[in-house]
């Protein structure tokens, strides 16, 4: 929100400067991002009148001009400026003039000719560049010998406030003075009186609101027989550039300078282009309208428009449609100013790629009891500049549909135990006095019922908040805050996620935070037959999908590392994703994941150490140390598998006791490119309940009897996994035999090309006594039995 400091004073005036304001605007939760001058500091420049106007003798591009500067006599001025003519009214700088940049004017000859003083354009007084190659023009009103400082009202500052979405009410110069007084304590003063513009002839436009709960009230009336070629007077063009609206023209000017006075937004239309009956009803399937900044928009059936016989013309509480927009040669207008409810509003814009003034406010919510007002002091404005007849005010109003005031319960003792400060009823009720709130009294305290441009009042808490900010967070005491310190129980059985971060950074990761919300076309790409939630408001197109795994937002970080010349990537990220659920409220099931991916070079380049990039098995080890942290190792298995993000040969499902917890291998070939990545890249994702609860660890005695080892190598199906050879070698069960070990995988010479070598060492040992040699035989004869009838192998 931006707008004048002077204008603001019109309705407060504090004994603050420019600083002051700003300091206690921002105290008070209205923070001042930047105060500007609205001209640069220039002295002794005034309002000048051209008498005359003559060709220098000896240079063709110069004039010799005599200028009234309100003195005993006109000064001899030497100009340049193409557009200088006999009458004008101009800025003129005197001699010991001092304009921006320290340029000091003195008296000089150009080409043999005295001047005494300079002829000025706007940038050459620190204004806005107006377009114009010359002087700037004044109005031919203005006096002669005047202050221009004075005159254009330029010893003022453009201050800019970043308000919070809460306070919609102070998107004006009206709600930022409302609170200015509820601060300062000084009186709030209207600028202007109001009065009744609604005239004695019919309106002859009609109206019918179809959708009463979007738009509960709504206003019109028909202005005829103004003139046409009036134009918007200076002071309020620089109010409205102060408030950085650029004028366009009386109408629009006009709308907008309430928009920024009041904080209604309204509209105008040209009578003429109207065709029959206007109505307020949601689009048609497919309905086409033609905005004001020539968007040509294909409408959906939730968004609310105004409508006449011929279709949509314009997007209620957004924008016009070119079809029915005011122009110079418009002779009859229809003004309108409604209140359209937050929820009809709220996301129609973005859903557009529109951002309009109007759609900002009516978003967060303006006054339902504002349009009245706001369209009188538009009438007044049009009629006072322009003339012309207002009709009576056509009124649609459903008073069920209208917001209600809100009334709240305030406590005495809350306020003291919440601020930490005991303060008077009297400075109480004087603070929200100040804030037109109005009050009864109760034995604990009071009931406030907020006024209606304050929508933002719904708890007790929001009314201390008031207290707060009003009394000055400055004011408040530093008192300790003292809270039972209570800590958590973490079961022995269950692993902190912190601990798992832990050991991922240890192993050369870094943490990232991917949105939740993704690309479709990613999403599709990556999961394609895996249904998924879209936003309704999404904050851009390419972010409007709720993720259903981790992938997207950490191969988006990977792109983006090695479109930056940074190859080696190890990130990972712990979060939810969400999968479809029309069963659940929220419309999906929310799932804490962990996952990570791994690309470029296994370590840092070093003279000691040749080049090797990650693979596989790298990934796969970083995800058994997770599993071996919750000492679940056994219960784990990696089985391949097909998945269309993943790499058909290098993929695994990760099962635990049989159930798919996740996922890893290497991104498919065919979508590094549509990924924006390059290189093999790997990647893993693992439901986070499968690495929290930890097998507690039992002490067991260590045998100090000898270890046994035999070196088996089975001849098995090419096709055969390992993991599955171990299975039906650890399905023996005895109490000597302790581990196998993978040792070797043997293709070549002596081994059918159809089968391969897979050599296992079995550990033996007994906890009690040394081991006899025919009972470890017995044992392996049971392995070798066991092996072939699970999986065919053979002892080689």
């Amino acid at each position: 929100m931006k707008f004048s400091e002077n204008w603001l004073r019109e309705w407060t005036n504090p004994q603050w400067d420019t600083n002051t304001l700003s300091e206690k605007l921002s105290l008070a939760g209205l923070e001042v991002d930047g105060a500007e001058a609205v001209a640069g500091q220039f002295t002794n420049v005034v309002v000048g009148h051209v008498l005359s106007v003559e060709k220098h003798p000896d240079a063709d591009k110069l004039n010799v001009t005599q200028v009234d500067i309100g003195e005993a006599e006109p000064v001899q001025i030497v100009c340049g400026a193409k557009n200088v003519f006999v009458g004008m009214k101009a800025c003129c700088a005197k001699v010991g003039a001092v304009l921006p940049g320290d340029f000091k004017i003195k008296k000089a000859k150009l080409r043999g000719v005295p001047s005494n003083g300079m002829l000025c354009g706007a940038t050459e007084i620190g204004l806005a560049d107006d377009g114009v190659d010359g002087l700037l023009v004044l109005d031919s009103e203005a006096p002669v010998g005047q202050d221009i400082r004075k005159y254009l009202d330029l010893n003022d500052m453009s201050i800019e406030v970043d308000l919070t979405p809460n306070r919609a009410d102070c998107f004006s110069v009206q709600g930022i003075a409302r609170d200015v007084r509820a601060i300062s304590g000084v009186a709030l003063t209207q600028p202007f009186d109001i009065k009744d513009m609604s005239g004695d002839r019919a309106c002859t436009q009609t109206v019918t609101v179809s959708e009463s709960q979007a738009c509960p009230k709504y206003l019109g009336c028909v202005v005829t027989d103004f003139n046409t070629q009036a134009k918007t007077p200076r002071w309020m063009v620089q109010k409205l550039e102060r408030s950085g609206l650029r004028p366009l023209s009386l109408v629009v000017d006009i709308t907008n300078y309430v928009l920024m006075e009041l904080g209604q937004p309204m509209h105008a239309f040209d009578l003429a282009k109207i065709q029959g009956s206007i109505e307020i009803r949601l689009a048609k399937a497919d309905e086409k309208l033609t905005t004001l900044d020539d968007k040509e928009l294909t409408l959906k059936e939730d968004t609310l428009v105004i409508a006449d016989d011929s279709g949509a013309i314009a997007l209620a509480g957004i924008m016009g449609g070119v079809s029915t927009s005011v122009t110079a040669e418009t002779d009859a207008i229809f003004f309108e100013c409604a209140h359209f409810s937050r929820l009809a509003i709220t996301g129609k814009a973005r859903k557009y790629g529109l951002h309009t003034d109007s759609s900002m406010r009516f978003e967060r919510g303006v006054d339902p009891m504002l349009p009245e007002k706001a369209l009188n002091r538009a009438l007044q404005l049009f009629t006072d500049i322009a003339g012309g007849t207002v009709s009576v005010f056509n009124r649609i109003i459903s008073e069920a549909d209208l917001p209600k005031p809100v009334t709240i319960e305030l406590r005495r003792a809350t306020i003291g135990s919440r601020l930490g400060v005991e303060i008077e009823d009297a400075q109480i009720l004087e603070i929200f006095k100040r804030l037109d709130f109005e009050m009864v009294a109760t034995d604990a305290g009071w009931m406030m019922t907020a006024p209606s441009y304050r929508f933002d009042m719904s708890i007790e808490m929001d009314l201390i908040e008031e207290v707060g900010r009003i009394f000055g967070y400055n004011n408040l005491p530093e008192t300790p805050v003292l809270a039972p310190m209570v800590l958590n129980e973490l079961p022995e059985d269950i692993q902190s996620l912190m601990s798992l971060k832990i050991a991922l950074v240890q192993r050369g990761f870094n943490e990232v935070v991917t949105y939740s919300f993704v690309e479709e076309v990613k999403q599709k790409l990556l999961e394609p037959d895996l249904p998924y939630v879209l936003l309704q408001n999404p904050i851009s197109d390419d972010m409007k999908a709720m993720r259903t795994s981790l992938f997207p937002g950490l191969l988006q970080t990977v792109a983006y590392n090695q479109n930056r010349q940074q190859p080696r990537v190890r990130i990972f990220e712990t979060g939810l994703v969400f999968y479809k659920n029309d069963s659940d409220p929220t419309g999906a099931t929310q799932v804490p994941m962990m996952g990570g991916v791994i690309a470029g070079q296994v370590a840092a380049s070093g003279w000691d150490e040749a080049e090797r990039h990650v693979d596989f098995y790298d990934l796969k080890g970083d995800v058994e140390t997770l599993v071996r942290m919750s000492h679940q190792l056994a219960h784990i298995r990696f089985e391949a598998c097909q998945h269309p993000a993943l790499h058909p040969g290098q993929s695994a499902s990760i099962l635990k006791d049989g159930k798919e917890v996740g996922i890893m291998g290497q991104l498919h070939p065919s979508l590094v490119k549509a990924m924006g990545v390059s290189g093999h890249v790997y990647m893993f994702q693992i439901r986070q309940d499968a690495l929290m609860h930890m097998q507690i660890p039992a002490a067991q005695a260590v045998s100090k009897y000898p270890e046994v080892q035999r070196d088996l190598a089975f001849v098995v199906d090419e096709n055969l996994s390992a993991q599955a050879l171990i299975d039906a070698v650890v399905s023996v069960k005895s109490e000597i035999f302790k581990a196998v070990e993978l040792f070797d995988i043997y293709r070549g010479q002596g081994v059918d090309p159809t089968q391969k070598s897979i050599a296992l060492t079995l550990k033996i040992q007994h906890a009690e006594r040394t081991l006899q040699d025919e009972e470890v035989e017995a044992l392996v004869a049971n392995i070798l039995k066991a092996a072939k009838q699970a999986v065919n192998a053979e002892l080689r």
